[in-house]
C-alpha cells in the first residue's frame, strides 16, 4: 500500500502542478478540465499518505503540506460553480415578453440517430432561439421540420464535427459565417432583433478541444478574437456554444474579463453537459456568457437527447438601463497585452496548420 500511495502522490502532483506551466500542449491543458476528479483523489491520497507512508515526520510533514495545497489549489476552481460562492450575474426581478429571450444551445454529435428525441425536446421548451453544434446534411434535413416556428435561419452544416445552425424566432441582420483561425471551423455572427425592437449582438461558437495531435491555439485564439470584438464594439451580446473548455480554464476566465461577459454558473451550479455516456467525468463545456444588460430568468441543464452532450437552456431579460453584474472583474495591462500576443500567437500557429 505504502508503494500505491506514493505512486498516487506523484500522479497528484503532476496533475495538479502541469496547468501552471503557461503552455498551449494539448497534454498540458487537458488538465484544466479534472479539477474535481483531482481533488477526490488528492484528498483520498492524503488520507492514504497519513496512514501508510511510513517516512519519518520531518519527509511526511511537507509532503502532507504540499497534498493538502494541492487539494486547497483544485478546490478553489470549482468552488466558485457552488452555492457557496457568490453569483456574479443577477437575477433579473423584471420579466417582461417584449425584452425577454430563450435560448437552447445543443450539441446534437453529428452521428447520433436519435433525432425525433431532439425534435420532442425543442418542442418541449419551445425557446425563442436555437443553437445547435455539429449538424451535417442529414441532420440539417431533420431539422426543417422545426422551420416553420422558426422564420429566420443561419446554417452551415459540416461533416467534419464542426457544423453548425441558429434558428430563432426573432429576426436576424448582419449576419455572417466566419473562419477566424481555421478554415474548416465555422463561428456565426448576427444582430437579433428582440420584439420591443432592441437589437442584441450575438456569437456562436465550437472551437476545437485540447486532444493527442491539437494544441489549444485555435481555441484559445477564436475565443480571444470574438472578445476582443465584443470589447470595442461595447454592444449588449450573447456568447453561446460547445467551447470545448471549463469555466475555470484561464483562458476562459481571460475571455469573460477582457470581453466584460458574465458567467451565470457562477454561485448556482456546475451544469455540467459533458459526457452524459461518464457520469464520473462530466465536465461544462457548453456555455452561454453575456454583458451586463441582461439579468437571469432561468438556467437550466435538459434531458439527454441521445447525444454525448445535455442541452442547456436559458432565459433572460434585456435591461439597457441596469447593470446586473455584482463584482464584475475586468483585465489590467498586463492581461490586455496578454490578449494580443495569444492572438497573434494563435494565428501564426494556425497559417503552419
Amino acid at each position: 500500500m505504502r508503494i500505491v500511495t506514493l505512486i498516487l502522490c506523484t500522479v497528484v502532483i503532476i496533475t495538479t502542478g502541469l496547468p501552471l506551466i503557461n503552455s498551449a500542449e494539448w497534454w498540458i491543458r487537458i488538465f484544466d478540465f479534472p479539477r474535481i476528479q483531482i481533488a477526490v483523489l488528492t484528498l483520498l491520497t492524503l488520507i492514504l499518505t497519513y496512514f501508510y507512508v511510513d517516512f519519518n515526520w520531518k519527509y511526511k510533514l511537507p509532503l502532507i503540506f504540499i497534498l493538502v495545497a494541492s487539494l486547497i489549489y483544485q478546490v478553489q476552481f470549482v468552488i466558485v460553480y457552488t452555492p457557496l460562492y457568490r453569483t456574479q450575474a443577477k437575477d433579473s426581478n423584471m420579466q417582461g415578453e417584449e425584452n425577454s429571450l430563450s435560448l437552447l444551445v445543443a450539441n446534437v454529435r453529428m452521428d447520433n440517430e436519435d433525432k425525433e428525441r431532439f425534435h420532442s425536446l425543442v418542442v418541449k421548451y419551445d425557446p425563442d432561439i436555437l443553437l445547435i453544434n455539429e449538424p451535417n446534411q442529414e441532420w440539417a434535413s431533420s431539422i426543417a421540420k422545426l422551420e416553420k416556428n422558426y422564420r429566420y435561419t443561419i446554417k452551415y452544416p459540416l461533416d467534419n464535427t464542426y457544423g453548425m445552425m441558429l434558428l430563432s424566432k426573432f429576426p436576424l441582420t448582419e449576419s455572417k459565417i466566419n473562419f477566424l483561425v481555421k478554415e474548416d471551423i465555422p463561428s456565426i455572427f448576427t444582430k437579433i432583433t428582440l420584439k420591443s425592437g432592441s437589437v442584441i449582438d450575438f456569437f456562436g461558437v465550437h472551437p476545437e478541444p485540447p486532444k493527442p495531435g491539437t494544441d489549444t491555439y485555435e481555441r484559445d485564439t477564436e475565443l480571444l478574437i470574438i472578445g476582443k470584438e465584443i470589447r470595442e464594439s461595447k454592444n449588449p451580446t450573447l456568447v453561446a456554444g460547445d467551447l470545448n473548455d471549463v469555466g475555470w480554464s484561464s483562458t476562459s476566465k481571460l475571455f469573460r474579463k477582457y470581453s466584460e461577459l458574465v458567467d451565470p454558473r457562477e454561485g448556482r451550479g456546475l451544469f455540467n453537459t459533458y459526457s452524459v455516456f461518464l457520469p464520473f467525468f462530466r465536465y461544462p463545456l457548453d456555455h452561454i456568457f453575456y454583458s451586463k444588460e441582461f439579468g437571469l430568468l432561468t438556467l437550466e441543464k435538459l434531458e439527454a437527447i441521445g447525444s454525448d452532450h445535455y442541452p442547456i437552456l436559458i432565459a433572460l431579460n434585456y435591461e439597457p438601463e441596469n447593470d446586473n453584474t455584482e463584482d464584475l472583474e475586468k483585465t489590467d495591462s498586463g492581461e490586455n497585452q496578454e490578449v494580443e500576443e495569444k492572438i497573434e500567437d494563435g494565428k501564426k500557429e494556425g497559417t503552419k496548420n
